[in-house]
């Protein structure tokens, strides 16, 4: 669901851990620290019972050797997860303290509210609103690219200015490929009431604070154009992931949308980053979507598209479809109908190129978890893992040939390739370049 971020000024306890070396004290007070943290918060308390006791039942064989805060973190992700089957619930680890502003405020002051605001629309602004592309495709196809659903209070303008822009053409693609999720609970209801003429019930949120449920309606009146009945496509993949979803499986259940590509993350409980230490948060669920179609949601199992494609294929796939739908309509007169047909053949003749590139990452003979991200997967940490297979681990991907970029993650940290020399950016943001040939 939503992925709440909040600007706030939080005491954090005296620095029980070191960013250098844990020890065994430090590594159980964090593990103790974050059960307690899921007893008090967890969406799901009868749930907590049975982490707990699969984590105790690790702590000499999963824990007792690990002196790393990072390698902690994601082996207590990776346990959570195991009994949870929640992809929402994960810890992480900050070597210079847990930020902030990152952390999550139910209860803000006035003066926490302003600096929230403040600092989320200085982050919006850099980032466009979470806009990544804005365009009109050839057959006039209305394209939109999101990496990420944001507050209508900053956003509102651009997205009025993009569904304006939209408003004549023929069909509308909307890019979820690349968006991690929302971040507020009003993007998805103002977004979404371009695309119906009456209120339409989208989604309920369930909270364990207050056992409440808040429903999640379209608005009476929205400014800008409505786009009307015209067909809509949303492109999906695995890194689709928490409000994102919730858009497209909103969209898809009430039959206002066709989604194409892959099936994505799979996280539907939403909440926020809360302390476990000074070094330790963690991304805890205290809520769970309940849609009022299905009577569920998709956590852990993922939206499943109408048309399965590989992700890298489907705007490819959605531009043909819409087209073809275009050549179904009866009123087309002659010129309009070779016109369009031109263009189906132009667009297949054109249609993206890929070939199967093998990754390989040598050594880690303790990691539990490793996967490939970059250009050619929209950077996720899902869409491609990587197996063990002697001292190597093994993956194979599908990259358009050219410039790719990428880095490996191992058991949640982020790494760049040591067997390749080539890279690009500096500190944090380097990462490894290859060049990929045709085949």
């Amino acid at each position: 669901m939503n992925k709440l971020f909040f600007l706030v000024s939080v005491l954090l306890p005296a620095l029980p851990v070191s960013a250098q070396t844990l020890t065994p004290t430090d590594r159980q007070q964090t593990i103790e620290a974050t059960l307690t943290l899921l007893d008090r918060e967890y969406v799901f308390p009868e749930v907590v019972g049975n982490i707990r006791q699969y984590i105790h039942s690790r702590l000499r064989t999963g824990y007792d050797t690990i002196t790393n805060g990072q390698q902690l973190a994601g082996q207590l992700t990776r346990d959570l997860q195991t009994i949870s089957h929640d992809k929402h619930l994960r810890v992480s680890y900050f070597d210079r303290g847990v930020p902030a502003e990152e952390l999550w405020n139910k209860n803000p002051s006035p003066a926490q509210q302003a600096r929230q605001r403040t600092f989320l629309r200085q982050w919006m602004l850099r980032e466009n609103f979470g806009i990544l592309n804005l365009s009109v495709l050839k057959g006039n196809l209305g394209y939109i690219s999101f990496k990420v659903l944001a507050p209508p209070e900053f956003a509102g303008p651009s997205y009025m200015a993009a569904m304006n822009y939209l408003a004549q053409t023929d069909a509308l693609i909307i890019d979820l490929r690349q968006c991690n999720g929302a971040l507020s609970e009003h993007a998805i209801p103002l977004l979404c009431s371009y695309f119906f003429a009456q209120p339409t019930h989208l989604n309920d949120l369930y909270w364990r604070d207050g056992n409440k449920t808040i429903q999640s309606w379209t608005y009476a009146q929205v400014q800008g154009q409505h786009y009307g009945n015209k067909p809509i496509y949303v492109l999906t993949s695995s890194a689709t992931f928490s409000g994102a979803e919730e858009l497209a499986y909103d969209l898809k259940n009430l039959k206002r949308a066709t989604l194409v590509g892959d099936t994505t993350g799979g996280g539907a409980n939403g909440g926020g980053t809360l302390p476990i230490n000074a070094h330790f948060a963690a991304f805890v669920p205290a809520g769970r979507a309940i849609n009022p179609i299905t009577k569920t949601n998709w956590e852990n199992i993922g939206v499943a598209p109408d048309t399965l494609v590989a992700a890298s294929r489907a705007l490819y796939v959605a531009q043909r479809m819409a087209l073809r739908n275009k050549l179904t309509d009866k009123s087309l007169d002659t010129n309009e109908r070779d016109h369009l047909t031109r263009l189906v053949a132009e667009l297949d003749r054109n249609a993206p190129h890929f070939v199967k590139h093998t990754f390989t990452l040598g050594g880690h003979a303790r990691a539990t978890s490793v996967q490939v991200a970059g250009s050619f997967n929209g950077w996720s940490t899902r869409a491609t893992r990587l197996f063990r297979r002697g001292n190597e681990w093994i993956g194979e991907a599908e990259v358009e040939p050219g410039k790719v970029t990428y880095k490996f993650i191992v058991d949640g940290q982020w790494i760049i390739d040591p067997a390749n020399p080539h890279t690009e950016g500096e500190g944090q943001f380097t990462n490894s370049v290859l060049a990929i040939a045709e085949r």
